[in-house]
């Protein structure tokens, strides 16, 4: 090519503007060349990307290359990006486009166009949900693992295809604050939603339940991350309704066939035992017609959930309790309750002294001193947690996350119970000897459940301070930490603990900054709750939806 001093400048809209006398190179990055501007070549950003505040994405050629100069989270997911590509590339031409028109952007409609943008959410994609986050030890995490095998195999009008487009949009477009990424992520929603309804009625075989039900998760994490609060009235608690309702109609014998369908479903029937916490539902299957799905070869996996199960159950025949009339019979119901509670409080606590070493985590002493300056606002303040947790997997820390949860919601009820059944006679509660350590549970598990979260990043951070960064974390560790902050919030919000001990102003303004956290880094945003407080006093666990008149005892 003659140097650009030579090319007549016909048709510039600046003609005197001085020009640098180089020509333009053809190794470029991507951005540059698709824009059909000079690029300098310089490594992993150019300047002119730097200067226009644009993704700076080079070849899968070049990153191979520049891996040990970028640090560990481009060497972990450069292959998946030339996969990524060599995907794309793969399927444009099953369509009629070459390998120039993929690069040019020229697809059928609705295919992922191969443009600068599009690689850089994918690649964030995969490294964020599917390959950076430990998700392939363990059961319940095993289907992230497989987003990028179902990605491939999907065709462009499935409704799995549009879900992933609509989740991997949104991820970027919240976390690196691109409205391009989430306008494109309402787009591919909305037409994700408008196929699921019509899917849903005509699954007949493995391929499109697997497809539906792929999809509702999806759908579901969206709801999750791009809606005010996870909550009663929220669509995410719809979503994880009707995938309940095709697992009850698939069965668990023809899921338990298929490796894929596993995958899912195990994702669903958990998604659907928290959600009934959450809203004190009661499931809407029974446990003898989905317990092969808790693996019963596997006994501490097994019982946990179980008793899991049992707690959702319960929670929604103490939520009908509290429903009621007021009368003798049904404050007797409530200590019935209330007793059986405490019987199913003592068997989690029984769970976590006897799962073998294999599930245990470790406890480590947290130092502010080998922290990089992005985790410090979650170990500074009036409270912080005092340790850190190290699990063998992403599943274990799941399993012990739900436990500590599930056992702050139990002791909050049966709190807000005593004071129910005090108030009508002391004498015949059956929580008076109890209540001391009912609040030594409540600050307890909710400590563990703190030292858990912080845990995610302090020990991605501790492993090279000085180069570590907040985007090195996988946005799937964000999102399992959201779930649990509602709980602790309203809880913290609601009880009123007499332990000489317990700063719970200090443990509610940590919670918040944790709340701030996953808002500056990862783009999440939520509230505690959509659903306004009484004005008549306080709810227990205000997702449970009750209603502002509850018995008094008067």
């Amino acid at each position: 090519m003659e140097p650009q001093q030579n090319v007549p400048l016909q048709g510039a809209a600046y003609p005197t503007k001085y020009r640098r006398n180089h020509p333009r190179s053809k190794n470029g990055c991507l951005t540059c060349r698709g824009k059909r501007k000079k690029c300098d070549e310089t490594k992993p950003n150019c300047n002119a990307c730097v200067r226009s505040a644009q993704s700076c994405v080079w070849p899968p050629d070049s990153s191979q290359k520049q891996e040990s100069q970028n640090g560990p989270a481009a060497s972990s997911h450069a292959a998946s990006t030339a996969e990524l590509r060599w995907q794309i590339e793969q399927r444009a031409e099953k369509f009629g486009a070459g390998r120039e028109k993929t690069k040019s952007a020229v697809m059928e409609p609705g295919l992922a166009m191969f443009t600068p943008l599009n690689i850089q959410i994918f690649k964030r994609f995969f490294f964020d949900w599917a390959t950076s986050a430990d998700v392939t030890a363990g059961y319940t995490m095993s289907w992230f693992a497989s987003l990028p095998q179902i990605y491939a195999k999907t065709t462009v009008d499935s409704v799995t295809h549009k879900s992933i487009n609509a989740l991997a949009n949104a991820s970027y477009g919240q976390r690196f604050n691109s409205s391009q990424a989430l306008r494109n992520a309402t787009r591919w929603y909305g037409e994700a939603i408008h196929m699921l309804k019509d899917k849903m009625l005509c699954i007949v075989d493995s391929a499109q339940y697997c497809d539906v039900m792929d999809s509702i998760v999806l759908l579901g994490i969206y709801e999750s991350l791009m809606d005010e609060s996870i909550a009663l009235e929220g669509s995410w608690v719809s979503h994880t309704s009707g995938a309940s309702i095709l697992l009850s109609i698939r069965g668990q014998e023809k899921i338990l066939k298929s490796a894929p369908e596993f995958q899912v479903s195990v994702i669903s029937f958990l998604q659907m035992i928290y959600s009934g916490m959450l809203t004190g539902q009661a499931p809407p299957m029974s446990w003898e017609s989905v317990h092969l799905l808790a693996l019963p070869k596997v006994p501490h996996f097994y019982t946990h959930i179980e008793l899991m199960y049992q707690s959702t159950c319960l929670c929604a025949e103490w939520r009908t309790a509290l429903l009621a009339d007021e009368g003798d019979e049904n404050f007797e119901r409530l200590a019935e309750i209330a007793t059986r509670a405490l019987l199913l409080d003592k068997k989690l606590a029984e769970w976590t002294q006897s799962v073998p070493p294999s599930v245990r985590y470790t406890v480590e002493s947290i130092s502010i001193e080998s922290q990089p300056g992005w985790s410090l606002p979650l170990l500074t303040g009036t409270w912080t947690p005092s340790n850190s947790h190290v699990y063998p997997s992403l599943m274990i820390k799941i399993l012990w996350r739900f436990c500590w949860m599930i056992r702050v919601i139990l002791n909050q009820v049966l709190l807000f119970t005593h004071d129910i059944l005090e108030k009508r006679d002391a004498t015949t509660n059956p929580l008076t000897s109890h209540k001391a350590e009912i609040e030594t549970n409540i600050s307890s598990n909710i400590d563990l459940i703190c030292e858990s979260c912080v845990s995610t990043f302090v020990n991605i951070g501790k492993k090279d301070p000085e180069n570590s960064r907040a985007q090195d974390v996988p946005s799937l560790l964000g999102y399992l930490t959201l779930h649990v902050l509602p709980t602790m919030g309203l809880c913290l919000e609601q009880v009123k603990l007499r332990l000489s001990n317990c700063d719970l102003s200090g443990r509610r303004d940590w919670v918040a900054r944790m709340r701030h956290f996953l808002r500056v880094n990862f783009g999440i945003a939520k509230g505690a709750t959509a659903i306004p407080p009484s004005s008549i006093g306080k709810l227990p666990i205000l997702i449970w939806g009750l209603p502002q008149k509850l018995p008094s005892g008067k």
